[in-house]
C-alpha cells in the first residue's frame, strides 16, 4: 500500500480525480486533498505521503514552488504535475525540482493511474533496498553484539574499530548491560514492537528473539549510567503496555572495561531466577570463536560427504560451550552469514533451515549437545555443497582455462598475480589456486613463470633488443630476478641463451 495526496484548484476536477480512479483496487491510499499549495502544504509535511499528485497553476502558492519545498523537506515523496499548459519552461521547471512525472490535462483516470503506478514501482524498490540495506546493518550490529558478550571479541582496539564502522557510540568510562525479559512474550506484531525496542535512545539494543532483548549503556560515571537506567526502564515499561506483555530488567555488573562486558552480560542472566543459561560463565570456559573464513574455503573446495570431517575439527573447541545461550546465538549468526555469503557467490539459494526463523528461535532455545550441533552444521553445509555442483558443473575447470588464456595474453603485465586473475574469472584465490594445478598439473606461479620464459627466449632468437628490454616486454622489472629465473628454467644466462640458439 503507498499513500497520495491530491492537489488541485479546480473542485470539479478534483472531485472527479477523486471518485473516478480506483484508488482502493490498486492498493493506493488517497489520504488527503486540498484546492492549493498553502493549504496542502501543512497537511503534507504531517502525513508525509508517498506520492503528491498536484495541479501546476493554482493560487496562492503554485504546483511549482510547492514542489520544490516538498522536493526539500520531504525528499524520498515522489511528486506527478498535472498541467493544462503544454509550455516546455513548466516541464524543465519540474525536472529540475525531481519531479517524477508530467501529465498534460485533459487526463483520464487510466493515464492517472497509469503513472501513479510507474511511480510505486520506483517507490517499491527504494523500500526494497533500503530494508535490505537496514536488514544489513542490524544484523552486523547483531553479530558484533554476540561476539562482544560471548567474550570472543575481547581487544579494545578491535572492538572500537568494528563499533566505529557500525555507528556505535560505545566510548565512555563505564558501561553495564541490562536484560530486560519479557512475559508473556512478544509474538504478535513482532517487527513493529522491536523496531519501537530499538529505537529507545538509551542503549544500544540487540538480541530481541520475542522473550528477551539486551541493552549496553554507556557514561562518564555511575551516576549517568543510574539516570539512564531509569529512563530506559521508563520507555520499555511504555511499551510493554502497549503490547499487552510485562517486563523485568536484570541488570548485569557495572564495569569499566569494554573488554570486560562479557562478565555484565553474564551476571544479568544470573539474577534471574531460571536463567536460560544456568551456567554460563563455567560453560563458556575453552570455548573458541568459528572460523567464519575456514568454512568458506572449505564451502569453495570441499567435496560433498566431507562436511561431518570439517566440524568434527571443532568438537573440541566447541567443548561445553553450545550449553550457553549466547554462544548459540554467536553460532548460528556466525554460521547463517558465512553459508549466505558463499551461495551469493555462486548465485544459490540459502537452505530453508536458516530462513525459517521459527526454526532458528528453536534451535537457539534448545540445550545443545556438541553432537547435535555438528550434526545440524554438517546438513546445511551438504545442502550448500550439493548446490554449488549442481549449479557450477565445470565452473571452476572453466575458470581454471579462462585464467591460463588470460596469463597467456597479459604475461607482460608486472602486476599480473593470481589475485588479481582470480577477480578476472570471478573465483576466490585459493580456489583458483588449486583447481588451476588439478587442470593444469602445474601451479599459477610457476605457468606464469614457463609463459614468461618461453616469450623471452623468442624475443632472445628473434630480435635484437637488448636483455633489459626483453625482460621488461615480459612482465620483469628487475632484470636481476629475470636474469635468475632464466637461468633456472634454462641452464643458461639470456646472454648465453642467445649466443648458442641465434642464427
Amino acid at each position: 500500500m503507498i499513500s497520495l495526496f491530491l492537489v488541485e484548484d479546480e473542485m470539479i476536477a478534483r472531485e472527479s480525480i477523486k471518485k473516478n480512479v480506483m484508488w482502493k483496487e490498486n492498493q493506493i491510499d488517497l489520504i488527503g486533498d486540498a484546492p492549493d499549495g498553502e493549504i496542502a502544504l501543512p497537511q503534507i509535511l504531517e502525513k508525509r505521503p508517498d506520492i503528491v499528485l498536484t495541479d501546476i497553476r493554482m493560487p496562492f502558492m503554485d504546483g511549482l514552488e510547492l514542489s520544490k519545498i516538498i522536493h526539500q523537506k520531504l525528499p524520498e515523496t515522489k511528486i506527478i504535475i498535472l498541467s493544462g499548459y503544454n509550455e516546455f519552461d513548466y516541464a524543465r521547471q519540474a525536472i529540475s525540482l525531481g519531479v517524477s512525472d508530467y501529465l498534460l490535462k485533459p487526463v483520464s483516470s487510466e493515464d492517472i493511474l497509469c503513472a501513479v503506478k510507474k511511480v510505486r514501482s520506483t517507490i517499491e524498490a527504494m523500500r526494497q533496498e533500503k530494508q535490505e540495506k537496514t536488514s544489513h546493518v542490524q544484523a552486523r550490529r547483531e553479530i558484533f553484539f554476540s561476539s562482544l558478550y560471548s567474550g570472543f571479541l575481547s581487544q579494545t582496539g578491535e572492538i572500537l574499530n568494528r563499533a566505529d564502522a557500525l555507528s556505535l557510540p560505545i566510548s565512555a568510562a563505564c558501561y553495564r548491560v541490562i536484560v530486560a525479559g519479557f512475559d508473556p512474550a512478544i509474538t504478535t506484531e513482532a517487527d513493529k514492537w522491536k523496531t519501537l525496542l530499538y529505537q529507545i535512545p538509551h542503549g544500544l539494543a540487540s538480541g530481541f528473539n520475542g522473550k528477551q532483548i539486551a541493552y549496553l549503556l554507556c557514561a562518564e560515571n555511575e551516576l549517568l549510567l543510574a539516570e539512564q537506567e531509569r529512563e530506559l526502564n521508563q520507555s520499555i515499561q511504555a511499551i510493554c503496555e502497549q503490547c499487552g506483555t510485562h517486563t523485568e530488567l536484570l541488570n548485569g555488573d557495572i564495569v569499566h572495561r569494554l573488554s570486560n562486558l562479557d562478565r555484565s552480560y553474564q551476571t544479568a542472566h544470573l539474577r534471574r531466577g531460571i536463567s536460560k543459561d544456568p551456567t554460563p560463565n563455567q560453560s563458556l570456559i575453552g570455548a573458541k570463536p568459528l572460523a567464519s573464513d575456514d568454512l568458506l574455503e572449505f564451502l569453495r573446495t570441499g567435496r560433498p560427504g566431507s562436511a561431518h570431517l570439517f566440524w568434527e575439527h571443532y568438537r573440541s573447541e566447541f567443548g561445553g560451550a553450545v550449553r550457553s545461550y549466547i554462544y548459540r546465538c554467536y553460532l548460528m549468526t556466525e554460521l547463517f552469514f558465512a553459508i549466505r555469503k558463499f551461495v551469493d557467490e555462486i548465485g544459490a539459494t540459502i537452505p530453508q533451515d536458516l530462513t525459517d526463523q521459527d526454526s532458528l528461535d528453536r534451535w537457539i532455545a534448545t540445550d545443545w549437545s556438541v553432537d547435535s550441533f555438528l550434526s545440524f552444521a554438517s546438513e546445511l553445509c551438504e545442502q550448500v555443497l550439493r548446490q554449488r555442483d549442481d549449479r557450477s558443473g565445470s565452473r571452476y575447470i572453466s575458470a581454471a582455462e579462462a585464467a591460463r588464456q588470460y596469463v597467456e595474453e597479459h604475461y607482460a603485465d608486472s602486476e599480473l598475480s593470481l589475485g588479481t586473475v582470480a577477480q578476472v574469472v570471478n573465483v576466490s584465490p585459493n580456489h583458483l589456486s588449486t583447481v588451476f594445478k588439478e587442470k593444469n598439473s602445474i601451479g599459477f606461479n610457476e605457468f606464469l613463470t614457463e609463459v614468461r620464459i618461453r616469450q623471452a627466449k623468442r624475443l632472445l632468437i628473434t630480435t635484437d633488443l637488448r636483455t633489459s628490454d626483453i625482460g621488461e616486454r615480459v612482465g620483469y622489472q628487475n632484470m636481476n630476478y629475470f636474469s635468475m629465473l632464466f637461468k633456472k628454467m634454462t641452464g643458461l644466462s639470456p646472454s648465453q641463451y642467445r649466443r648458442e640458439n641465434k642464427a
